[in-house]
């Protein structure tokens, strides 16, 4: 009985120190969805895809009215010299809402392209700061974002456009990388875009603190172990 009594006593002073990296990695694994658009050359082609997911009920602020982009996939360029830069449309155009977003003016090119040669998935469009800013009657669709209705809050969300005959040189982007994060607002949620082929945002991956913890719960089970196995 002693034995036994024992052993519970080790069990409970042990108990504290497995239960905190438990905690740790759950925590770890609590991470904020992101949409990423990638913009890259794909062979003699340029196109763009958006992926990653939106958690429920963080679609964000509504912002402007439904509106459609005017063709299945546009890229406009934040420096291209009309009314329409600044602008990225995806997937099958629909007549979704808007939602406000939060970031940078722009993420970078010189050229414009009404109308992709092919599209794919779900209807998506992003139009930072610097979206028409000589005029007045588009200015209300500045700083917002659209996603289809059609898409489940919480899934994978995909969607993309294709430009025949297109570059990233073509169109005046320069450098790769990560080039904006825009926050969907009043929520977590966020918006990367990424110039280039490589994806530029890493897996998500438990850092050092939640693995240090890990082995530290495991060192612990095996000495917990060989005690209970004395005689």
């Amino acid at each position: 009985m002693s034995a036994l009594h024992s052993l519970a006593q080790c069990c409970k002073r042990f108990s504290p120190l497995l239960a905190l990296p438990a905690a740790l990695l759950l925590a770890q694994g609590e991470a904020k969805a992101i949409l990423t658009v990638n913009i890259f050359d794909d062979g003699p082609n340029l196109k763009v895809t958006v992926t990653g997911s939106i958690a429920p009920g963080n679609a964000g602020t509504a912002a402007a009215f439904p509106a459609y982009c005017g063709s299945n996939g546009w890229l406009a360029g934040q420096f291209y010299p009309d009314f329409y830069s600044s602008m990225l449309c995806t997937g099958t155009d629909r007549n979704d809402p808007f939602y406000a977003i939060s970031g940078p003016s722009g993420f970078g090119g010189n050229r414009s392209i009404p109308g992709a040669d092919s599209v794919e998935g779900f209807n998506f469009q992003l139009y930072p700061s610097s979206f028409n800013p000589a005029f007045a009657g588009f200015v209300q669709f500045k700083n917002t974002y659209t996603i289809d209705t059609g898409y489940v809050l919480g899934q994978p969300f995909y969607s993309s456009a294709t430009f025949n005959g297109k570059s990233l040189v073509s169109e005046g982007f320069t450098g790769t990388g990560l080039v904006g994060t825009w926050a969907i607002d009043g929520t977590s949620e966020s918006i990367n875009i990424c110039i280039g082929a490589d994806p530029c945002v890493p897996a998500q991956v438990p850092g050092p603190l939640p693995l240090l913890g890990a082995g530290a719960a495991f060192g612990w089970a095996r000495r917990l172990r060989k005690r209970t196995q004395l005689p």
